[in-house]
C-alpha cells in the first residue's frame, strides 16, 4: 500500500508539467526583461497579450507595426514604440550597409532545392529565404506539384541537401494531399538511404484557409509554429484564389486590392523578421486586348499590387511537343522569370516525375523505378483539354 502511495506521489502533476514547461527557455520574457522602460507589471501584461497573439519569441513583435501593436489590449502608443526600437537600437544605428556588408547579408541566406538542378540553376542555386517567390500559370502548369518537392527538400536532412527546417502551408484551394507529399519523400528515402527517424515530418503544418478570416487567423497564429519548428518556408497554395472569390464585381475592385495589400505585407514583415521564403502560388487570367504579344497573352491575377510584391516571378507552362519527344518526358514543364530584380529574364525545362519534380531527361528513368518499386502512375495524356482563363471579372471562352 504505501508503495503504491510512493508511486502515485513520484508522478508528474498537472502543476509541476506546467512549471516544467514555464522553467524551459522564454525568449519572449528574457527579451522583456532587458527593456529597462517598462515597469514589471507591464513586462507581465505585455508578455500575457503577445502570447495570446501567438507570439512567443521577440521577433515575432517584428512582423507587428506600431498600429497593429497598440490596438492590442493594454498596450500603449509609448509601449508599442518601446518594443519596436529595441530592434533599431540593436543594429548599432546602422541605417545604410556597405556593397560588402550588404553582400554578406544575402549569402547567408540559405537556398532551398527544386528538385531539378536545371531550375536550381535558373534561381542560382535555388529559392532563398527571406524572399517572396510567385510561382503562376493555367491549372495543370505543375504549381502545386513544385510546391510538393520543394517541401520535401525543406524537410530532409542537411547532409542530404536539405535544410532540416518546418514548414507552413496554407491550402487555399483544398487540393493538398498528403499521399503525393509521402511519395516525394519516400523516393528520397528510397534512393538516399535515408533512415525514417531523420526526416522530422511532425515540422510540416497545413491549414485549410478556405477564406481571407481564415488565412489571417492562420498567420497570427503561424508565430506559435514557426519559432518552435524553425519555419523556413511558407507556402500559399493558391494566394488570389480567397480574393477572387470574396471580392467578385468591379465595385469592390479598390477594396480587395487594399486587402491584398495589406495581408501581403504582414506576409513580409513575417518574411523579413524569421528570414523565411514566402512561396505562393497565383491563377491566371486572359488578356483581352487584341493587340497582346504572344507572353501577354496569359497574366497572373493581383494586379500590379502583387506585381511589385514578388521578388521572383516564374511562369510555368506545359513544354512543347518537341521538347517531350525528344526526352521521352510526356510530363515536362518549361519555367520562365518574368520579373526578378538579380535573375536574368530566362527559361528552362523541367519535368513532373512520378516523385515530383526532376529533370527532363530523368523522367523516363523515374517511371521505370516507380515501376520497380511497384509505385504505378498513370501518365498524362500529350494533349491537354482546352482551358478556359478566366479575367479579373468575365470568362473568355
Amino acid at each position: 500500500m504505501a508503495n503504491t502511495q510512493e508511486k502515485e506521489d513520484s508522478k508528474p502533476t498537472a502543476s509541476s508539467k506546467k512549471k516544467t514547461v514555464k522553467e524551459e527557455k522564454d525568449a519572449l520574457q528574457d527579451f522583456l526583461l532587458g527593456i529597462t522602460g517598462l515597469s514589471d507589471s507591464m513586462k507581465k501584461r505585455v508578455h500575457k497579450v503577445l502570447n495570446t497573439e501567438g507570439i512567443i519569441d521577440p521577433r515575432g513583435i517584428k512582423s507587428l507595426t506600431n498600429k497593429q501593436l497598440e490596438e492590442l489590449p493594454g498596450i500603449t502608443e509609448a509601449t508599442a514604440s518601446l518594443l519596436l526600437d529595441q530592434f533599431k537600437t540593436k543594429q548599432e544605428g546602422k541605417i545604410f550597409l556597405s556593397l560588402e556588408e550588404r553582400e554578406e547579408l544575402e549569402t547567408v541566406r540559405s537556398k532551398i532545392k527544386t528538385g531539378a538542378k536545371a531550375l536550381d540553376d535558373l534561381l542560382q542555386g535555388g529559392i532563398p529565404t527571406g524572399t517572396f517567390v510567385e510561382l503562376y500559370g493555367a491549372p495543370q502548369s505543375g504549381k502545386t506539384q513544385l510546391c510538393y518537392t520543394i517541401t520535401a527538400n525543406c524537410l530532409l536532412p542537411k547532409e542530404y541537401g536539405g535544410l532540416e527546417s518546418g514548414i507552413i502551408w496554407l491550402d487555399t484551394e483544398g487540393s493538398f494531399n498528403s499521399q503525393r507529399l509521402k511519395q516525394i519523400l519516400s523516393y528520397y528515402k528510397y534512393t538516399h538511404n535515408i533512415p525514417d527517424d531523420k526526416i522530422d515530418t511532425g515540422k510540416f503544418m497545413v491549414a485549410a484557409t478556405r477564406t481571407l478570416s481564415q488565412i489571417e487567423l492562420a498567420l497570427k497564429e503561424a508565430g506559435r509554429i514557426i519559432a518552435k519548428n524553425k519555419v523556413k518556408l511558407l507556402i500559399v497554395d493558391s494566394l488570389m484564389d480567397p480574393f477572387r472569390a470574396e471580392y467578385g464585381g468591379l465595385g469592390q475592385l479598390a477594396d480587395r486590392q487594399k486587402h491584398l495589400n495589406r495581408v501581403l505585407h504582414l506576409l513580409m514583415r513575417i518574411a523579413e523578421a524569421w528570414d523565411l521564403a514566402v512561396l505562393y502560388t497565383n491563377q491566371v487570367m486572359a488578356n483581352p486586348d487584341p493587340f497582346a504579344t504572344a507572353m501577354d497573352k496569359v497574366l497572373p491575377s493581383g494586379g500590379f499590387i502583387l506585381g511589385h510584391a514578388s521578388d521572383i516571378r516564374i511562369w510555368l507552362r506545359r513544354a512543347t511537343s518537341k521538347i517531350r519527344n525528344q526526352y521521352d518526358a510526356q510530363n515536362a514543364r518549361r519555367a520562365l522569370i518574368t520579373d526578378c530584380g538579380w535573375l536574368p529574364m530566362t527559361e528552362t525545362h523541367f519535368s513532373l516525375g512520378p516523385f515530383g519534380v526532376c529533370d527532363v531527361d530523368e523522367e523516363a528513368k523515374l517511371r521505370d523505378l516507380a515501376l520497380e518499386i511497384g509505385l504505378g502512375l498513370d501518365s498524362e495524356e500529350d494533349e491537354l483539354e482546352e482551358e478556359e482563363l478566366e479575367t479579373e471579372f468575365a470568362k473568355i471562352e
